[in-house]
């Protein structure tokens, strides 16, 4: 499996069903988290009901997903510093430094051209 096609199906989905749970904890409608998270309202309900996004997270990435709901509950957080929060959350969790260590040839590739 490409490195990308872990962070897309495994990863990202994880991360985004930590930050909805997080996110409802902080009280924030399922309207916002859809539009923080860049998908549906029925998307997030899945994400909440555990029907999508089942892996499991280091607890460091949990952690950094807290303090970005908490953030975004807040109103300090606006769609593009959510979107540099997730893709640092990632990284977190798939525990390397992407497009450093991690080559894809579609996306990602450490070759020179």
């Amino acid at each position: 499996m490409l490195p990308c096609s872990e962070v897309h199906w495994k990863i990202l989905p994880a991360v985004c069903r930590q930050l909805a749970l997080c996110m409802e904890k902080e009280k924030v409608p399922r309207s916002r988290i859809a539009e923080a998270l860049g998908t549906t309202t029925a998307a997030v309900s899945q994400y909440i009901s555990g029907k999508r996004g089942g892996a499991p997270l280091p607890a460091r990435a949990k952690k950094e997903c807290r303090l970005l709901a908490k953030r975004y509950a807040q109103g300090a957080v606006d769609a593009s510093e959510m979107d540099v929060g997730i893709s640092m959350i990632v990284v977190i969790a798939k525990g390397s430094r992407l497009g450093k260590n991690d080559p894809c040839v579609i996306c990602m590739s450490t070759k020179k051209r």
